[in-house]
């Protein structure tokens, strides 16, 4: 029976999910209502995320276990010497630098984090190989890799070319390329997102997008191990508004046109694009422009300059907006919608104070977001999860291992997905 404090503490609840979703852009539908509100803080106040809470975002506490899932975990590949951040940021420059500097925040905060295999060199295959078996032996079916491609201006890609596809071994994984095509500025670390100093500017053009798309074809789609579904290569695109502000409507479909026929002229049927962080009202567009799928490259990105500076979220918490706006966006998109699971979010060793942080993330809770994001894909055609990230170590999210949780994480995909 619920009582008049159940119902209060639920409409409170409701509230402050509504403003969250306003504040990140995306106003929430009202066919969620119910899932945001079965997930009403109990009385004391614990944001962990139950195996009840579990069952209360879903509506059910009988999870589907449908075979056949497909898990891919986006890959960030800063973590070797690039030379062209090298020039910009010192000689022997990785990101291993930005989260060596980390402080600790406040008492209990985990930073810096420690990677329990050391600071490995992902361009070495040696090194590669090693998380090509860590990957694939706990579940993972495949890596989307962060593409950094600028006019034609590259790096990081030494991860892919130098690493990834010069291991003996690379067949256990699929892969894919996510075009990370936003301006890309210093925040290794800067005082805040907005005030760090540009680096190099993205400026799209319909030409570009070709010369893009024809460096895939040549240096990445033919691997027998890049992901296709129904022979079309996969081809994701992280920032689409920025794209489409610079471009148009009109000469963004003209350059997913050419795009596609330039794949189509290699031999493959076509090529599927996919919007890596999708949300808001423009998913409705995507097929009309061109899009076979969305997802998103990390769902908590509401926290990313959605909520005040400084401020803390409960991993808990986290997950039940989450699980809701799955359900939000499936119902908006107009096109098939892969769920993503993040492991957290802290960006504190890029912007100290200034980030806001979810905190107190474990193991047996990113689980239970697994086993949810299973469950949601069990009626799809395509049955498809992503995880944030394999290795987002200046974010923290990261399912390689650290040194105070260990393999537990990677331990979490297996149980949930094999």
């Amino acid at each position: 029976m619920e009582t008049v404090l159940d119902l209060v503490q639920r409409r409170a609840f409701l509230k402050r999910i509504a403003a969250a979703i306003v504040s990140a852009g995306a106003a929430g539908c009202l066919s969620c209502k119910s899932r945001h509100a079965a997930l009403a803080p109990p009385t004391d106040g614990n944001w962990y995320f139950t195996k009840d809470r579990l069952a209360a975002a879903l509506e059910t506490d009988r999870l589907a276990r449908p075979a056949g899932v497909e898990v891919f975990a986006y890959n960030y590949p800063a973590w070797h010497c690039s030379p062209w951040m090298e020039q910009r940021l010192g000689s022997g420059w990785t990101e291993y630098k930005t989260l060596r500097e980390a402080k600790t925040l406040f008492p209990g905060h985990a930073m810096p984090r420690r990677p329990l295999l050391g600071e490995l060199n992902e361009a070495d295959p040696e090194w590669a190989q090693r998380e090509i078996d860590l990957a694939s032996g706990h579940g993972i079916t495949g890596w989307m890799i962060d593409w950094y491609w600028h006019s034609g201006t590259m790096f990081f890609h030494e991860q892919l070319e130098n690493g990834f596809l010069k291991t003996p071994g690379n067949s256990k994984l699929k892969f894919a390329v996510m075009w990370a095509n936003h301006d890309w500025k210093n925040y290794f670390p800067a005082s805040s997102p907005e005030s760090a100093a540009l680096l190099l500017a993205q400026r799209h053009s319909v030409e570009d997008c070709v010369r893009a798309i024809r460096y895939a074809i040549d240096h990445y789609f033919g691997a027998p191990n890049y992901w296709r579904i129904g022979n079309e290569p996969v081809f994701a695109i992280f920032d689409l508004p920025g794209m489409l502000q610079q471009l148009g409507r009109d000469s963004a479909r003209r350059a997913f046109d050419l795009m596609r026929e330039e794949t189509r002229k290699a031999g493959y049927a076509g090529l599927h694009l996919q919007w890596s962080q999708s949300g808001g009202a423009l998913v409705g567009e995507l097929a009309s422009l061109g899009f076979q799928s969305a997802t998103q490259y990390h769902p908590f990105g509401w926290t990313y300059g959605g909520r005040p500076a400084g401020g803390r979220t409960h991993y808990g918490e986290a997950c039940g907006i989450t699980i809701a706006k799955w359900f939000e966006t499936r119902d908006e998109a107009s096109v098939p919608f892969f769920p993503g699971c993040a492991v957290g979010w802290d960006d504190s060793p890029r912007f100290g104070a200034r980030s806001h942080l979810v905190v107190g993330r474990t193991p047996d809770q990113f689980e239970r977001l697994c086993r949810a994001a299973r469950h949601f894909v069990s009626r799809q055609d395509k049955k498809v999860v992503f995880l944030s990230s394999w290795n987002e170590w200046t974010e923290d999210h990261v399912l390689l291992p650290d040194q105070e949780f260990g393999h537990g994480y990677l331990e979490a995909v297996q149980r949930a997905f094999l």
